[in-house]
């Protein structure tokens, strides 16, 4: 009795210090989710053939102009046939046919006309069959179109940009670069010189800027409109339409060469339907007419912004969320919807509001003409509306040429802002005035040039004109509940693709949740969230405690297992990050600095891999949060990946002729170039692989020259003449005689580290390389040669082998074993 007293005793002990041990170990609760619903109409890539496309041809270099709520397209015109095409569309998806806007002698083989409104006229831009420019001249955007000037030279794919003072600019295509031309009006031209930044490796095209945040962007294409490796890119310059111009480290924003779905180029970038987006209209390559020219089709995706970044949620060819519509859209000179509006009319003049308010932040546009002007005139564009004695408004007074932003409050007016307006304008003709109000500031662009910014302090309300002694044209008129780029974050992130961290949904408790507010955040301020400029450019959110989190909708393009990587500046050596998809599975990674970079300062922010996540196809939330440590990071990628074990020999066996380029020999085993004035590659593997290690062996002669090696993570290769020599993106790892070194290949080539060898002639020596996350490792001879840390990884690809101008070296078969 005594002894089994004591054994309860001692169980009794044991469990108390079990409940003690366990309360010690907190368990983390999910955390509480607002329902988020995501919009079900949806669209694909290449958009459907257009009505009365040119046949066998198709949509090349697509530009879109957008005017008076409506969107314009004009295409490139087939080789040998004359007229130049234009569609119409209110949405960017449905197009409806105009017909010919131009048809005279010289638009024959149009190439990527481009069409400017400005003062009550349209200009186009083209070049016949690439014989210098034209202008054309027309009062509607449906033309028709008059030629006003002589032939103007100058490259192909004409572009022109106005900035904020009305002064006017001219790109076109270039062999070291794009071209700038300043113009003097829209039918004079300076001097052109070549755009420092701007150049891609070979010719250059397909080039336009616009301008956001006092900030030109530029968007150009290489290298060959037949390469599959057609690609799209864009430069950033802070100084002037003429640059110079920087390109940033993720660049190409747009390539794609598997599949059908290539030669991705020539874009325009236009304003979405919701005021406040933006997107990149592109063409992709079909093929080669019976006549020779390419046939191609449009498509559309959307661009997002985190601060000078600029990114492409694409590209894309599987179903996609439709571009947002506004909150409001009225075409006024039309029967006006008295269920929207409310109007009233006296001797003087009138006034009409809408009935539905915007949220204290917002975009809203006003179309407008005006006629019968009178001394004392005036037109008032309303907003923050909330009664007749409560609102803001800009007022055009066109007797004084000058805007004047002012509130009126009880009775009394109050300016609070004034600026003459643009000289020269006819305000008999179209004009666009949109008003951007939100958390930094109201921003009033006249005719998509920015002429005032001032403090904002309204709360939202009806929007609307008020007028007396004139008689105005109300034309498009519309707002969106999205400003200054708000309607990125709701915008759902295409899996594989990237998400930017400061693009978490909105709505405290919906997109975000933070235990401690922050109220010194250069941007969404109002949220709380830290969130921390990098020093390149854009922002990075610190997550720091485990009951805060932030939250993502994305689209995965089909349902498998994406490795999740991460671009990070640890404030401690580790962490721990917990995703949770849908609200319900969650998944934790540990992330800590590499090896090489923990103690090395100069390297900040670097790529890491976390893990893979397992997506069912369709739409999907990500949560967020940091369970143990601190993390600041900018952005996660999500890439398709096969995580299966594998071992292969004489992997290149296997290849297609699609995987060879240029002429290779194959001799008793060994890979060699055929020609020592090539650069050959051979591919093989999948694009879906990660982490492995590859080995071969190499052979040199007495006279062994130039270079060869393993390429690995490769994706996006393409073999065409007139494109650069690196075309595909990638590593290197090059031996020569007296040296191995290893590259980075993104259409272009970059160093990363070299170590000096000798290879002895007539030996076969192993070379060896592994892959594991972001770091990769070369063994000569089964010794460690290099080890490089990539802080900007590539983390997946296919590999190859590659021989650039080498005489005499020769390369065995590949084996390559997984190593996740």
């Amino acid at each position: 009795m005594k002894e089994m007293r004591l054994y309860q005793l001692l169980l009794l002990w044991l469990l108390a210090g079990a409940v003690v041990i366990m309360a010690g170990c907190t368990k983390l609760e999910k955390p509480e989710v607002l329902p988020v619903n995501f919009e079900t109409a949806t669209y694909m890539n290449p958009l459907p053939a257009l009505e009365e496309e040119w046949v066998d041809y198709g949509n090349g270099d697509p530009f879109v102009l957008r005017h008076n709520g409506q969107y314009y397209l004009y295409v490139s015109t087939k080789d040998h046939r004359t007229g130049i095409k234009a569609w119409t569309s209110d949405n960017l998806l449905d197009w409806r046919y105009v017909g010919l806007v131009a048809d005279d002698h010289e638009t024959t083989g149009a190439y990527a006309p481009e069409v400017v409104y400005w003062n009550g006229k349209f200009y186009m831009y083209t070049s016949p069959a690439g014989n210098g420019h034209y202008v054309y001249e027309s009062h509607s955007p449906e033309g028709p179109f008059q030629k006003v000037t002589d032939n103007l030279g100058m490259s192909i794919d004409g572009s022109v940009f106005i900035d904020d003072d009305g002064s006017w600019y001219f790109t076109h295509a270039g062999t070291t670069g794009i071209v700038g031309v300043p113009m003097s009006s829209p039918t004079e031209f300076g001097l052109g010189q070549v755009i420092e930044g701007t150049f891609l490796g070979h010719w250059t095209e397909g080039s336009m800027i616009i301008k956001r945040n006092g900030l030109y962007y530029m968007t150009l294409t290489g290298n060959h409109v037949f390469s599959k490796g057609y690609r799209i890119h864009y430069a950033v310059s802070d100084q002037s339409p003429l640059g110079p111009y920087r390109m940033p480290q993720h660049n190409p924003i747009a390539i794609s060469t598997e599949g059908d779905f290539y030669g991705l180029g020539h874009s325009s970038t236009v304003l979405g339907p919701d005021l406040d987006s933006y997107y990149l209209v592109y063409h992709n390559l079909l093929g080669r007419s019976a006549e020779g020219p390419p046939v191609r089709a449009m498509n559309i995706d959307r661009l997002v912004f985190n601060g000078s970044k600029m990114d492409l949620l694409g590209p894309t060819n599987v179903d996609q969320p439709a571009p947002r519509m506004p909150e409001l859209a009225s075409h006024l000179n039309k029967q006006v919807d008295e269920q929207l509006w409310r109007s009233e009319r006296g001797e003087q003049g009138g006034k009409i509001v809408s009935v539905k308010e915007t949220a204290p932040f917002f975009t809203a546009e006003y179309n407008f003409a005006l006629e019968d002007l009178s001394e004392k005139g005036w037109l008032q564009f309303i907003f923050n509306y909330k009664g007749p004695d409560q609102y803001d408004a800009v007022m055009l007074l066109p007797h004084e040429h000058k805007l004047k932003v002012i509130r009126f409050m009880n009775g009394a007016e109050t300016e609070l802002a004034a600026q003459d307006f643009l000289p020269g304008m006819d305000l008999s003709a179209l004009h666009t005035l949109r008003l951007v109000q939100h958390e930094h500031a109201l921003q009033l662009y006249w005719d998509g040039l920015e002429q005032l910014k001032l403090a904002a302090s309204g709360s939202g309300g009806a929007i609307g004109y008020r007028y007396e002694q004139l008689t105005p044209t109300l034309q498009y008129t519309a707002f969106s509940n999205t400003a200054a780029g708000s309607s990125d974050y709701d915008a759902l992130k295409p899996i594989p693709g990237t998400i930017e961290a400061v693009h978490y949904l909105q709505g405290e408790n919906r997109g975000f949740y933070t235990s401690n507010k922050n109220e010194h955040a250069p941007i969404r301020m109002a949220d709380g969230i830290t969130i921390q400029e990098t020093g390149q450019g854009d922002y990075a959110l610190l997550l720091q405690d485990s009951r805060d989190w932030v939250r993502y909708g994305i689209n995965a393009a089909e349902s498998g297992e994406y490795a999740v990587s991460i671009m990070s500046n640890l404030a401690h050596s580790e962490a721990e990050l917990e995703l949770i998809v849908d609200d319900e599975h969650s998944s934790r990674y540990k992330l800590e600095r590499s090896a090489q970079n923990k103690h090395d300062e100069a390297v900040a922010w670097e790529k890491s891999r976390l893990g893979t996540i397992k997506l069912e196809q369709g739409y999907h939330t990500i949560t967020v949060r940091a369970i143990k440590g601190s993390v600041l990071w900018s952005n996660m990628r999500f890439d398709a990946v096969d995580s299966s074990s594998f071992h292969i020999e004489n992997l290149l066996e296997s290849s297609t002729s699609e995987d060879v380029h240029g002429d290779w020999s194959f001799n008793e085993g060994w890979y060699s170039s055929s020609n020592e004035q090539q650069d050959v590659k051979l591919y093989g593997g999948s694009t879906r692989w990660s982490d492995y290690s590859i080995e071969t062996k190499v052979r040199l002669g007495d006279d062994a020259s130039g270079n060869a090696g393993i390429l690995l993570r490769v994706t996006n290769e393409s073999d065409f003449p007139h494109q650069v020599a690196d075309a595909l993106s990638g590593y290197y790892v090059a031996i020569t005689p007296t040296k191995l070194e290893l590259y980075k290949l993104n259409y272009d080539s970059v160093m990363l580290h070299a170590a000096k060898i000798k290879l002895p002639a007539g030996g076969d020596i192993s070379l060896k390389v592994e892959a594991v996350a972001e770091t990769i490792t070369v063994y000569v001879a089964g010794e460690k040669v290099l080890s490089y840390t990539d802080p900007y990884a590539f983390m997946v690809g296919k590999v190859g082998l590659r021989s650039q101008f080498a005489r005499s070296i020769a390369l065995t078969d590949l084996s390559i074993k997984s190593l996740n």
